[in-house]
């Protein structure tokens, strides 16, 4: 019977624990920071590649306003409009383009 009580109880604290403990709060890639590396299409250096790491940016806005961060080879990016707000760049699946090419979302703010 002690046995039975004791397997109950220790179940009861685990369940318990894992229940009401407190989520961790998930804040993406890391810190951003201004990012140079970000070139506008019609920029004839944005196509070179020369080892830079240059990425093209596809926005009604160019290539002003974006920050990047990096995670493990990923990189996130967003850019922020005349306004202020903050747009996700999203990177398609383009084959041998495929993290290269980021193209403003303008759902995003």
């Amino acid at each position: 019977m002690k046995l039975v009580l004791a397997t109950a109880a220790g179940l009861a604290a685990a369940l318990s624990g894992t229940l009401l403990a407190p989520t961790a709060a998930a804040t993406g890639f890391g810190e951003y920071v201004r990012c140079e590396s970000f070139r506008a299409p019609w920029d004839p250096q944005a196509w070179i590649r020369d080892g830079a790491g240059d990425k093209v940016v596809i926005s009604p806005f160019g290539a002003a306003e974006v920050y990047c961060t990096s995670w493990h080879g990923m990189t996130a990016a967003f850019q922020l409009d005349r306004w202020g707000h903050r747009h996700q760049l999203d990177v398609p699946w383009l084959g041998p383009l495929t993290n290269r090419v980021y193209v403003w979302n303008p759902a995003t703010s």
